[in-house]
């Protein structure tokens, strides 16, 4: 939660600076992969975690 707080000024602050369309597509797939990539960790740890159930 505390992230978002951070995050909204400087969604604001790029706003009101008008930032190119270029410099947006940038954001917008850097964004996307940062959250892929925390789903498809999440995803692997709890498959790491159930095979390690059945091991035991």
């Amino acid at each position: 939660m505390e992230t978002a707080r951070e995050l909204f000024p400087f969604i604001r602050e790029m706003l009101r600076q008008k930032p190119s369309r270029g410099l947006l597509k940038v954001y917008l797939v850097g964004s996307v992969l940062a959250v892929l990539g925390s789903v498809l960790g999440l995803q692997q740890m709890s498959c790491d975690f159930n095979n390690l159930l059945k091991m035991l």
